[in-house]
């Protein structure tokens, strides 16, 4: 069924077959299967013109109407900014053609990881121990917010099949996403099922989504199902200077983010996000760091990484 999706984003994206090489899909005869995994995710940096498709398909409580399908495109380059083997992140960065950038979400990947994270709901993300049997060739991806914080992670085997490679994750759940964060308050869960898959000119990131109303009588609990398909294509001669700059001039920072936050999970079982600080929200004061040019140096950004979790986050210790 998320193949349906895919295709009604077909015709938002084109481009000339003419210009592509060939597909970084697939795993040759006696191939190691970690290698072919680790090719499959690192086809996916690059820069490209995305497409994505969001089409509510199924009333599954009466009286719901299924929302208008939404459209939306944009330019993004997509840069590998860890890779120690077996674990690879990917930062992505949207590039309007006026030269405006928004750091958008990141990616992580991690190899057969003993532990991971999911959210639970209400802003709370929980610690889960990963059995033998579960992570057994399989990757974890997180997925980050914006302001790096997470939003949600799945584990799946890659799948790779003569020229096709295809990622398939667990049932996981997750916050509402921006697109309706503001304007929605029916349902406050997504759940989802998501899948990456290599393509000849590019990716596919698939998603068949559950909205879930936590407060709903167990027989009403979910609104309705979603598909969606975001469809990056690559592209050649767009000006992503301006996101690159970006990166340069604040890479620094977000990595003292990021090495926060690991600090954190490391001795948590349950971490909370707080909306919302005397009236401020923690993504503004992440931007607005992340923009100060002095001092510049790795323990001033970690001390002004470290201020901001501390008056957003609520940590648990792994031992309640």
């Amino acid at each position: 069924m998320l193949g349906l999706a895919c295709l009604m984003l077909s015709a938002a994206v084109t481009h000339s077959a003419s210009v592509w090489a060939a597909p970084a899909a697939g795993c040759k005869a006696g191939e190691n299967p970690f290698d072919c995994d680790r090719r499959a995710i690192l086809a996916m940096a690059g820069e490209y013109r995305v497409g994505f498709a969001f089409d509510e398909v199924t009333s599954l409580r009466p009286g719901y109407e299924i929302k208008k399908p939404l459209r939306s495109g944009a330019e993004e380059w997509v840069e590998v900014i860890e890779d120690s083997g077996t674990h690879i992140a990917l930062q992505h960065t949207l590039v309007t053609p006026e030269g405006e950038v928004v750091k958008h979400w990141r990616q992580d990947w991690d190899y057969q990881p003993t532990v991971t994270w999911r959210y639970i709901g209400n802003e709370t993300w929980e610690r889960r121990a990963v059995s033998e049997s579960e992570r057994k060739q399989a990757w974890v991806q997180t997925v980050w917010q914006v302001d790096d914080s997470p939003r949600y992670s799945g584990i799946g085997q890659w799948i790779h099949d003569g020229n096709n490679s295809i990622w398939t994750s667990d049932t996981t759940w997750r916050p509402l996403p921006r697109r309706e964060s503001t304007t929605r308050n029916d349902y406050d869960v997504m759940v989802g099922i998501n899948r990456h898959e290599i393509a000849a000119d590019g990716w596919t990131h698939l998603q068949d989504n559950l909205k879930l109303d936590t407060k709903a009588a167990p027989d009403q609990k979910y609104i309705t199902r979603e598909f969606g398909a975001n469809r990056y294509v690559k592209v050649k001669d767009y000006d992503f200077k301006p996101g690159r700059e970006y990166w340069a001039r604040t890479k620094d920072f977000w990595a003292q983010v990021r090495i926060a936050w690991a600090e954190r999970f490391a001795r948590a079982g349950r971490i909370t996000v707080r909306k919302e600080v005397d009236g401020s929200r923690m993504s503004n004061e992440m931007f607005e760091a992340a923009e100060k040019t002095t001092p510049r140096d790795a323990v001033t950004l970690k001390a002004r990484a470290d201020a901001i979790l501390d008056r957003y986050l609520i940590s648990q210790p792994l031992n309640k």
